[in-house]
């Protein structure tokens, strides 16, 4: 940490840990943005496997980012939501404690994913004065997806709204959703953050036309099937290409690949879960992105693909619509496999002309760690001089 024990706190409900390397990469990258400008603390706690348990694992991830984070064991099936519950609060008054000792000046607390560190955001606030405020990335608020549900959800997501200070969201359709639920404050869209310097602009066209889909490979979410059944009916009309699937593990690959040998698509590779500097090299060397989802919200591997250059090519879901402009791919309709089918066989036969420096130097105004980082700052400045006077 730089000189000043002064720290915005990052408590989330999602990070990227080694056995789950992508879980959540988008609110590192915020905290990895925001760091630029002011000391950052990332607090998550989690269930796992193996041990050890906890015990806060402490790293440096740069000289104004550090990482707490606790691992507690996963719960049996028999009392499975109270054991749950319970190791959940211990693993966190664990990292209350480890902050505490080290006389670190929390400013504010940023809720990372609402639930379910909204339940223990109470235990946040009394430890350490200061505002909270929310990062939303969760797409359960969408009608499409219909997964804001239940009492405990909805009950602490209600209460950290009562007194919260500002709510970043990720996609127009996610802020009127949640507004929708009652979930009423002083929204501000943010753009998820891109490592520029990792995806970076350096075309290397492919010889023959490779289309690239990366995510976690979730049917329910990414429509894999129905990317499927387009790639088939382009086969099945002569057109030759290759397709690279990066991304996904356990069940969700296996799902793929089984449905891949289904379709008896040819020239596919699956790559699993890649670096981020593979991922790139992999955008360096493709024709397009697909993503023929069924909902998003601003899915961070669009960005990532614009920053390189990379055309996308994408159903009309999430923040797509609004970033993906006509000479940085083709938006089409949700499920309208005839439509997107359209577009990528005019992809094939070169008949789109686009503009890979306006890709990049859009990324680089809105969603590199400069940008993101500079807007979450100027708002911060406003808290810290707030929280300044108020402590004296």
């Amino acid at each position: 940490m730089t000189a000043s024990n002064r720290v915005i706190l990052f408590l989330t409900s999602w990070y990227p840990v080694q056995s789950n390397p992508t879980h959540g990469i988008f609110v590192k990258n915020h905290a990895l943005a925001l760091s630029l400008y002011q000391n950052v603390i990332v607090a998550y706690a989690y269930s796992c496997d193996k041990g050890p348990y906890y015990k806060v694992e402490h790293k440096n991830v740069n000289q104004n980012m550090v990482e707490y984070i606790v691992r507690y064991p996963k719960s049996s099936a028999i009392l499975k939501s109270w054991q749950s519950f319970s190791k959940f609060k211990k693993a966190h008054r664990l990292l209350i404690n480890y902050i505490e000792q080290k006389h670190i000046d929390v400013i504010a607390v940023q809720l990372n994913i609402i639930f379910p560190v909204a339940i223990v955001l109470p235990m946040y606030k009394r430890a350490f004065l200061g505002k909270h405020t929310i990062a939303e990335h969760w797409s359960g608020y969408l009608e499409s997806d219909g997964n804001y549900k239940g009492f405990l959800r909805k009950y602490f997501t209600k209460k950290c709204f009562s007194s919260v200070s500002k709510i970043w969201h990720v996609s127009e359709g996610q802020k009127e959703s949640m507004k929708k639920h009652g979930l009423e404050g002083n929204y501000e869209l943010l753009y998820n953050a891109v490592n520029t310097k990792i995806f970076d602009l350096k075309r290397n066209e492919p010889a023959r036309v490779r289309l690239l889909h990366v995510s976690s490979l979730v049917e329910r979410e990414k429509n894999i099937s129905g990317t499927f059944r387009v790639f088939k009916k382009l086969q099945e009309q002569g057109f030759d290409f290759d397709i690279v699937i990066a991304g996904g593990e356990g069940k969700e690959l296996d799902a793929a690949k089984k449905m891949a040998e289904q379709f008896k698509l040819k020239n596919i590779n699956f790559s699993g879960n890649l670096s981020p500097e593979k991922v790139s090299e992999l955008m360096q060397q493709s024709s397009a992105l697909i993503l023929f989802s069924n909902y998003e919200g601003m899915p961070v591997v669009a960005l990532e693909a614009l920053s390189c250059g990379l055309p996308v090519f994408a159903s009309e879901v999430g923040q797509l619509p609004f970033f993906v402009k006509e000479d940085f791919g083709v938006i089409v309709k949700k499920n309208n496999e005839e439509d997107f089918f359209k577009a990528l066989e005019k992809l094939i036969q070169n008949k789109y002309s686009f503009n890979s420096s306006a890709m990049r130097e859009f990324v680089l105004k809105h969603a590199s760690y400069e940008a993101v980082g500079k807007q979450m700052n100027d708002y911060y400045k406003e808290v810290i001089t707030t929280m300044t006077n108020i402590k004296g």
